[in-house]
């Protein structure tokens, strides 16, 4: 029998046969997500649901070879999970249960799948996405903030933070863009000589939004992720090195941290952020709990407390989507004007326990293993860029602690950043598969630090 036009259609194919003007229409409505999510939502929106879309078509029609029904197990999972966390809320305290289970805090995650479907067909599309992320960045505080003046007053002492939802959130953005030119600054250099002006004044514009956003966790976040990369490439370099080369390696190392620290500490705006919390940590030194005032970092801890009584309570799958909600309502000793401001936790992993107990974190802890795992096995064998390692192992150690202090996991800003992030590491696993002979390519043009 011949096959109907509608087996046809279904009819599963290879990438080679893909038309290049559906290629081109999903990279190209990925840039302009990844620009405008910030500043032009309507944009975003409609983009978004074309990439998405098409991308689940793409990967369906010609993804065979991919092997994504791994990753598309960890929706299934993620639904699952969610599913029997609302369920057993019902059930357990119905009082406190929303009415119908919410199964997209978990699985919106995995927007990334469709999406590096299209950004893994061409070899530069991952450059073309993380760089019309950055660009919209850059360009909000004249998009969603109010440009020069708002910056000037940041120079004279104000938090600003350009629209973007709150000062650690720009941070956030700012402070991961300037981790990511840090990494590829060989790469860029590379291209032409000159841009090494552009990119030395765009580092520098980060630092600045980042210092007069005086978002502490920001701030500790950079320097232990400086620290750690620091670390690694000294270990790195150690291995390599004779007697002589090894003291001067160190002798460098620490005077590295040795000169940071001075300047750091000679900065009466990052000394007197600090020390808004002396109280709150002197308390914490002595285990005096209790006595651990409401400020910032205070309204933090005394929440993480609260919330540890409804881990206990339900610890395997937790209260459910609301959970971190109940955990600020519910919680009686909080003061009322903490219990009426604040409806999160502030942590990702706090919130994570609360919300869907220890399988919701240990899933999340697992869903970056795999990540990570993916992406070193390649970079092992060759056919992925070290320097695509080491903003994999930046951004992670970056986005780990600020995600102690804020669930970024859990908003639009956090979620919006690590789908473009993973995205394009994704998309480089998958280009491995796509195109198996460009591993001596790779090997040619992998920069070495």
């Amino acid at each position: 029998m011949q096959p109907s036009a509608l087996q046809n259609f279904f009819k599963r194919k290879t990438p080679e046969e893909q038309p290049t003007w559906l290629i081109l229409l999903g990279i190209a409505s990925i840039a302009v997500y990844a620009f405008s999510r910030t500043g032009f939502m309507d944009a975003a929106e409609i983009s978004s649901a074309v990439a998405t879309l098409t991308g689940f078509w793409g990967l369906y029609k010609y993804g065979k070879v991919v092997n994504s029904h791994i990753l598309f197990r960890f929706i299934w999972v993620a639904l699952i999970f969610q599913f029997i966390s609302w369920a057993l809320s019902v059930y357990v305290t119905p009082e406190w249960a929303r009415e119908t289970p919410q199964l997209d805090k978990i699985t919106r995650w995995f927007t990334f799948i469709p999406l590096a479907w299209w950004v893994a067909q061409r070899k530069n599309a991952v450059w073309l996405i993380w760089g019309s992320a950055a660009l919209g960045i850059l360009i909000s505080p004249w998009v969603t903030g109010e440009g020069i003046p708002e910056i000037i007053r940041g120079l004279n002492g104000e938090r600003v933070f350009f629209g973007l939802r709150q000062q650690q959130h720009a941070s956030l953005f700012f402070g991961i863009i300037l981790i990511g030119l840090l990494c590829f600054t060989k790469r860029v250099v590379a291209l032409k000589q000159w841009l090494a002006i552009p990119l030395l004044l765009i580092l520098l514009y980060c630092l600045l939004i980042v210092y007069i956003n005086a978002s502490r966790q920001a701030w500790l976040a950079l320097l232990l992720t400086a620290l750690f990369m620091a670390s690694f490439f000294t270990v790195k370099r150690l291995k390599k090195a004779t007697g002589k080369q090894k003291l001067i390696i160190l002798t460098v190392f620490v005077l590295s941290i040795f000169s940071s620290a001075t300047l750091i500490l000679s900065s009466d705006k990052i000394v007197n952020r600090v020390m808004k919390e002396k109280e709150a940590l002197s308390a914490i030194a002595s285990l005096n709990f209790d006595n651990v005032p409401y400020s910032s970092f205070g309204i933090r801890l005394h929440s993480w407390v609260a919330a540890t009584d409804f881990i206990k309570e339900k610890p395997v799958f937790g209260w459910g989507s609301n959970g971190r909600t109940l955990v600020m309502k519910h919680t009686k000793w909080l003061p009322d004007w903490v219990q009426e401001d604040f409806g999160h936790l502030h942590n990702t992993y706090i919130e994570m326990l609360v919300n869907f107990g220890i399988v919701g974190l240990a899933f999340y802890l697992f869903m970056w293993v795999y990540l990570t795992k993916s992406l070193f096995r390649e970079i092992h064998k060759g056919t992925i860029e070290k320097d695509i390692g080491y903003f994999f192992m930046s951004f992670l150690c970056f986005w780990s602690i600020m995600n102690c202090f804020e669930a970024y996991q859990n908003f639009w800003t956090g979620v919006f950043y690590f789908t473009v992030f993973v995205t394009g590491i994704q998309a480089r696993v998958w280009r491995v598969k796509l195109q198996p002979t460009t591993s001596e390519e790779t090997n040619k043009n992998t920069c070495i630090y």
